[in-house]
């Protein structure tokens, strides 16, 4: 493979984007054919970004979603209701009672199980 040459500032962009996202590594790979998987994992290190530190049952879940600033640090998380689809925050540091949480658009309750 010839070196393709320097990051483009939409490479860049693209990187940011999903480089601290959910997306596995291979997605991320894929959406670079030009650029060895090192390479991106170097550009990524040097721009300080850092891919999610949660485990792969989470990241994968369509009904749990990771919030973050983009720089691999979790800021709570997303939780899709069973009852009516709509989505909940949970921030890290919110307290709840027994892990209960009460979806603000129809009122059930779903639990968190840690």
């Amino acid at each position: 493979m010839s070196r393709p040459g320097e990051w483009t500032e939409r490479e860049i962009g693209k990187l940011r984007y999903l480089y601290p996202s959910e997306r596995s590594f291979e997605e991320i790979v894929e959406v670079f054919p030009h650029r060895t998987p090192n390479a991106i994992r170097l550009k990524a290190s040097r721009l300080g970004l850092r891919r999610p530190t949660i485990p792969p049952s989470i990241c994968q879940s369509r009904t749990i979603l990771r919030c973050s600033e983009g720089d691999g640090n979790s800021n709570g998380y997303l939780f899709r209701c069973g009852e009516c689809g709509s989505w909940i925050q949970v921030n890290g540091d919110d307290e709840r009672d027994g892990g209960v949480i009460i979806c603000s658009k129809c009122g059930s309750a779903c639990y968190l199980i840690a």
